[in-house]
This record gives C-alpha cells, sequence and structure tokens, in this order.
C-alpha cells in the first residue's frame, strides 16, 4: 500500500509544481491503513526558484489516508 501512495502523493504534486519544476524533498505522514483512490495537491507558496507544495491522499468516504509536503526546484529550459 505505501509504495502506491507516495507513488499518488508525488504525482499529484509533480503535476501541481509545473514542468519546469524538479523535486528537491518530500515527506509523507501515513495515517491508518486504507487504499487511497485519489490525491489532491496545492501550492503552499513560491519564489522564483522554490516551489513548496502539499498534497493529500483520501479514500472514497473522505478519510484521509497520508499526507506529503514537497519542495521543488524550478529549472529553466536548455
Amino acid at each position: 500500500m505505501t509504495s502506491s501512495t507516495a507513488a499518488l502523493l508525488e504525482a499529484a504534486l509533480r503535476e501541481i509544481a509545473g514542468p519546469d519544476a524538479e523535486p528537491t524533498s518530500m515527506t509523507v505522514d501515513y495515517g491508518p491503513v486504507a487504499e487511497p483512490v485519489a490525491a489532491k495537491a496545492w501550492i503552499e507558496r513560491s519564489t522564483r526558484s522554490l516551489v513548496f507544495a502539499q498534497a493529500e491522499a483520501r479514500t472514497t468516504d473522505g478519510a484521509m489516508v497520508a499526507a506529503a509536503s514537497a519542495v521543488f526546484r524550478r529549472v529553466s529550459p536548455t
């Protein structure tokens, strides 16, 4: 369960951070064991070079499965 939950959260975080951002760090806090069905992510704040994002994975009834936070560094296209 944990690897699929982490992958679900990472995908949501990468999408919200944007294609020009590379992950620097990611922390996942797990709740009770349950199968997630959806993850949502949002940007807490950003600077010219960093994006600070949060995500949650929840079950169909809305119970929290895991929460994640990540920092992304914006990279310029080469």
